[in-house]
Order: C-alpha cells, then structure tokens, then sequence
C-alpha cells in the first residue's frame, strides 16, 4: 500500500507544474490588460488637459480682442476688424497659440450698428496630443 501512494504521487507531480504555467499565464495577461487601461487613461487625461487650457487660451483671445475693439473711456467707440491682432500672445499658457479672425459685417445704408464677429482659436500641446478648441462671439456698434 506505501508503494502504491509513493507511485501515485511520482504521477501528478507534472500537473502541479501545469497548473503553475496556467495561473502565471492568467497573471500576465491581467497584467497586460491593466498597463493597457492605465495607458489609456493617461492619454485621456493628457487630452483633457490640454482641451481644457485650450477653451482657456481661445477665451482670452476674445477678452483681449474685445478690449482693443472697445477701448476704454468711450463707451460708445468701435474700432475696426484692424485693431485685433491675428495672433496673440499669452504669457501664462505655455504652449499654446492663440489665433484671432475678425470679420465686419455692416447692414443697409439706413442701418446705424455695425456687427463684428471674433473667432478665436486655441492650440495647446504638439505632435499627437496637439488640442484645438474654437469659440465665437458677435458684438455690435454704433456706426461712425
């Protein structure tokens, strides 16, 4: 009886090493799939970042726009499309470009306002993880 045990023992010995195999098969894959989520969530975030510094960035290319447009001390002055800058700096986004159109559309010869529209657009990153982000505004003005 002690020999049949010893024999039977001889015999499974190669499946514990199956089992072993199987397991730290099922492991790495885990592990591969959870690098792989963590990747991803880390461009996600790189994207929303950079999304969000760019909504920012084309903000304040319609802030500062606005302000050269109507300048302060007359409310009532409206300058032309020619006062806003193409592109504008900004010292606090770093690598970001902002980049200002202007367009004047005027009514009829009896019609005394006059409309602009900015569209400011912010571009912040480089390469594969470059972001746009696009916001217009239409002001209007006495005409002079």
């Amino acid at each position: 009886m002690y020999r049949n045990l010893s024999t039977s023992l001889r015999s499974q010995t190669g499946s514990a090493l199956v089992v072993a195999i199987f397991i730290i098969t099922v492991m790495a894959m885990m592990a591969a799939a959870m690098i792989k989520i963590n990747a991803s969530q880390a461009v996600t975030t790189t994207q929303e970042i950079l999304g969000t510094r760019a909504w920012f960035a084309a903000h304040s290319g319609i802030e500062i726009s606005l302000n050269k447009l109507f300048p302060i001390g007359d409310p009532n002055q409206m300058l032309a499309c020619e006062a806003v800058a193409a592109e504008i700096p900004l010292l606090d986004f770093k690598g970001c470009r902002v980049t200002v159109e202007c367009a004047e559309f005027s009514g009829n010869s009896t019609e005394t306002t006059r409309r602009i529209q900015l569209r400011s657009t912010g571009r912040c990153g480089s390469g594969q993880y470059q972001v746009a982000r696009q916001q217009q505004v239409w002001v209007k003005g006495l005409a002079q």
